[in-house]
């Protein structure tokens, strides 16, 4: 069999889509990328493709997905093959533009920014994924994760659940028991989904739960936001007058935690932060006192061993 050495576009083509069956997803951004040089095979496929390998790693980035959005817009094709996977062009346009959105508002969900704003607009977004795409899976799941479970529906569900969270964090500070309320719900939509919700569940009965302070008997409802559980030796005498039930609990059953509101507990910890504090600084100062006289005597000893030397050479 002849050897080519320089390979036309065609080929490059070619060659590229072959290593995409491969796998080798690196190499083939490579091939098709000189293809695309060389007006070999189907331009606008070959950039669908390479926007395609350069979401690699980065489904959690939105700019990968602009640049699948624009390669997309730009194929003149109906549909086209990356590897085994059979791609509708319409069909990706839109899920690439729905999982654009959704990545910037999970990106703004995270910085906690605008949380009332982001809830309504991933309720809005889940709805359009279900509307949009339904009970097809997700192609860019199944491309890059070999997962197909992922689904339109089960973006409705997710985001729902994303969205009432959202929301249980917006009023947290000022109403612990509606945060609980909306941790609920979004327990509701991840059960659905097939989640186990324990970590709402968790959330809701912590914002629901309500103590009195056992340092300064303030009332805080909220466990892990308005007060805190903290590790301390309770004996039965002081059990006896303190609470482990209702809401003027200001212990655990077991006697080995007090509830301290997060005044107090803020107050306490900023105290012990500036004692280590001063402890620290009077550790270092102390250290570099010692480091002086260690070099004081340290150049001492040098001085004599250089005199010796010299009384030796004489």
């Amino acid at each position: 069999m002849a050897f080519k050495l320089f390979k036309n576009g065609d080929d490059l083509y070619s060659e590229g889509n072959e290593l995409i069956k491969r796998g080798e997803f690196s190499k083939a951004r490579g091939v098709l990328q000189k293809s695309i040089n060389k007006e070999g095979g189907v331009n606008d496929v070959a950039a669908a493709q390479v926007a395609l390998i350069d979401m690699m790693g980065k489904l959690d980035k939105p700019d990968c997905y602009s640049g699948l959005i624009a390669a997309l817009k730009n194929l003149k094709s109906d549909d086209f093959d990356f590897g085994l996977t059979h791609v509708d062009r319409d069909r990706l346009l839109v899920e690439a533009e729905l999982t654009f959105r959704k990545v910037s508002l999970m990106i703004q969900r995270a910085q906690k920014k605008d949380l009332e704003a982001v809830s309504k607009n991933l309720e809005v977004l889940a709805q359009e994924f279900q509307e949009k795409i339904g009970s097809d899976h997700l192609i860019i799941q199944e491309i890059f994760n070999n997962d197909t479970t992922v689904t339109g529906t089960s973006e409705f569900f997710n985001l729902m659940a994303v969205s009432f969270e959202a929301l249980s964090d917006s009023v947290v500070w000022e109403n612990p028991s509606k945060a609980a309320e909306y941790e609920q719900i979004a327990m509701g939509y991840r059960k659905q989904n097939g989640q186990s919700g324990s970590a709402n569940e968790a959330r809701f009965k912590a914002y629901n739960n309500t103590c009195k302070c056992w340092l300064c008997g303030r009332l805080a409802s909220g466990e892990g936001i308005h007060f805190y559980s903290a590790p301390a030796d309770i004996s039965p005498a002081l059990a006896l007058e303190s609470s482990c039930e209702g809401t003027s609990k200001n212990r655990d059953e077991e006697s080995k935690h007090i509830y301290i509101c997060r005044a107090c507990y803020s107050a306490v910890s900023k105290r012990a932060d500036e004692i280590a504090y001063g402890y620290h600084q009077k550790a270092m100062s102390e250290m570099r006192a010692m480091e002086a006289r260690l070099q004081a005597e340290i150049s001492s000893l040098q001085r004599e061993i250089s005199t010796l030397r010299m009384m030796r050479s004489n």
